[in-house]
């Protein structure tokens, strides 16, 4: 049986032989994923509107979201990436193909 012990960590106890590396793996936390595989799908359709030149209000009606959403969206981006610019974002995208 999986339980959470003191700290809300996950623990083994009780758990028979032949299933603990198949229990240990699932505990295990995923690699952490860099680059544009970092961003999620909401973050990489509002790199891709931004890429292509929409402004942040233009973005925000397209997916019909607040200007607040995309300019949480664009400083996850920019950190997630490593940049601090639309411009920089736009350069990125270029270079990876994703701009139309």
């Amino acid at each position: 049986m999986i339980r959470a012990n003191a700290d809300s960590r996950p623990t083994l106890k009780n758990v028979p032989d032949a299933t603990l590396p198949a229990a240990r793996s699932a505990l295990r936390p995923a690699a952490p994923r860099h680059g544009w595989a970092a961003l999620t799908r909401a973050e990489l359709r509002v790199a891709n509107l931004v890429a292509e030149g929409l402004t942040n209000r233009a973005v925000a009606a397209q997916l019909s979201v607040s200007p607040h959403t995309v300019d949480s969206h664009l400083r996850n981006i920019f950190a997630k990436l490593g940049i601090s610019s639309r411009v920089a974002l736009v350069r990125l995208a270029v270079l990876a193909d994703l701009a139309a």
